[in-house]
């Protein structure tokens, strides 16, 4: 992932910009993807992203090292992807990378569609916060929401670390956002 916190003013919201102008590409693919009779149904609603979770957090564990996807705009394309096999290298490969930037991206949109006064903002934290420079949803008071690093973080504990994921765990984060919000 691209260093947002030690990243110039400038370069945060080149990032910010092209993540922006990157999710409705992605939620398209995800669509296209998606679209037999036996896959989730991607309606926007709370309710489907159980079902989409539960496809991402079996089908993110499957590492395609031949197949070659172009990388999200949230990567840093000077550092390696697994498949690449270089010291150093990411823990994905571009087609793992970008299944989680397509499954962000649908989270995005159910977010937004559930929050319709939510907004998009460059993070400012403390100069030490490693979140600074980030895009996330600003969704009411308090911290912005890491669209994105939930569902990496969901990738890295399947892949990495071989945990259980709740395939409720997107949609329950929803659900206490909007119980927060009540």
């Amino acid at each position: 992932m691209w260093d947002t916190m030690s990243a110039s003013r400038e370069k945060r919201e080149e990032l910010h910009e092209l993540y922006l102008r990157a999710l409705k590409p992605a939620q398209a693919h995800l669509r296209i993807r998606l679209n037999g009779p036996r896959d989730p149904q991607l309606d926007g609603s709370v309710e489907s992203l159980d079902a989409v979770n539960e496809w991402f957090l079996a089908h993110i564990q499957e590492r395609h090292e031949t197949q070659r996807a172009e990388l999200p705009s949230w990567w840093d394309p000077s550092r390696p992807t697994s498949e690449s096999g270089a010291p150093g290298s990411g823990p994905f490969t571009s087609a793992q990378l970008a299944l989680i930037d397509e499954v962000q991206a649908y989270f995005a949109e159910v977010l937004t569609a559930t929050f319709p006064d939510a907004e998009w903002v460059i993070y400012k934290g403390h100069k030490n916060d490693f979140r600074s420079g980030l895009t996330m949803l600003q969704i009411g008071k308090g911290r912005p929401f890491p669209v994105r690093d939930v569902v990496y973080k969901e990738a890295l504990g399947v892949v990495l670390s071989g945990r259980d994921v709740a395939v409720d765990t997107l949609s329950r984060l929803v659900r206490e956002e909007s119980a927060a919000r009540a």
